[in-house]
């Protein structure tokens, strides 16, 4: 169901800058759950939240999924993830089974200065495995772009419960989630039902003979030339997820912005170079017709 192709995020780069790190490892806090799971439905995008621990050492995770798949970006917002530096790499494993995974993260602040720990890119309960990647850059070399990734079992959702997360913020901590099997078959419900908002026929799309393939390198359709140029003179960075209508033609109609960490300049500077620089074989429904879709990703600008 929905886009199954190569899940390529799309990077507006500048020259990286090094930052030091947060002193020398502490032992990590276990924080139990102090509110129940919360899901939000978005026209764009479905959310899940739950807080744990208190006072001080209070943290809300954030779950958010674009479409139906395995994919996820976390949030964790609370004092314990304060960090001095601008950017740089976090451990995040979910326990007991699945192994740490090294993931980039920017720092943030909510309204009430709040500290916010945003990873940059989607990733899944486990890493891909190094055959999996190296057969999805091999087919990206050979500019085929219709790479099918495997899925995150429900099993593997249900045997995780916890979070860990450590280096380079104030505090490591566990989240004591438990199983999150029922959390996220949740969060896959409300998904589903993103498409049918969207005009999608849900019941072909679970039965595509092709899914929608771009024609081109989706990492290629946006340069550093589209970077907004004040936010670049102000030293401004996002994060933005949009969402293309695509005709059975596979023509782009339209540009949504799933989610965005703004200012709308860069919600701007993408849609416009997405709309004119994409192009896609389109759909086709298990007869081989045509049919409308959609392809979303993200895009990080990032100097």
């Amino acid at each position: 169901m929905g886009k199954v192709g190569r899940d390529l995020s799309i990077f507006v780069l500048l020259a990286a800058l090094a930052s030091p790190g947060i002193g020398a490892a502490k032992e990590p806090l276990r924080l139990k759950p102090s509110s129940k799971w919360n899901v939000h439905y978005a026209d764009d995008s479905c959310r899940m939240g739950r807080s744990f621990g208190e006072g001080d050492q209070k943290i809300v995770l954030l779950i958010d999924r674009y479409q139906p798949g395995d994919a996820l970006r976390l949030s964790f917002v609370g004092k314990p993830t304060h960090t001095r530096q601008n950017d740089g790499t976090v451990m995040v494993r979910f326990g007991p089974a699945e192994v740490e995974q090294e993931v980039e993260f920017y720092p943030g602040l909510l309204a009430n200065k709040t500290p916010t720990l945003i990873i940059r890119e989607t990733m899944r309960i486990a890493p891909r495995s190094p055959e999996e990647m190296a057969a999805s850059e091999a087919a990206l070399k050979a500019k085929q772009y219709d790479f099918v990734w495997s899925r995150i079992t429900p099993e593997q959702e249900a045997a995780a419960t916890y979070i860990e997360v450590k280096r380079a913020i104030r505090q490591p901590f566990i989240l004591e989630t438990g199983s999150l099997g029922a959390p996220l078959a949740a969060l896959e419900k409300c998904t589903d039902e993103l498409l049918d908002h969207w005009g999608i026929d849900v019941a072909k799309h679970a039965a595509l003979s092709r899914p929608l393939t771009p024609k081109s390198n989706p990492g290629e359709w946006m340069k550093s030339r589209d970077y907004p140029l004040p936010m670049l003179l102000s030293g401004k960075r996002a994060i933005v997820q949009f969402r293309l209508n695509v005709d059975p033609a596979g023509k782009p109609t339209a540009c949504h912005i799933q989610q965005s960490t703004r200012p709308k300049a860069f919600d701007d500077a993408v849609c416009k170079a997405i709309m004119r620089n994409a192009e896609f074989e389109p759909a086709l429904d298990a007869g081989g017709s045509p049919i409308a879709s959609y392809w979303l990703n993200t895009v990080v600008f990032h100097m």
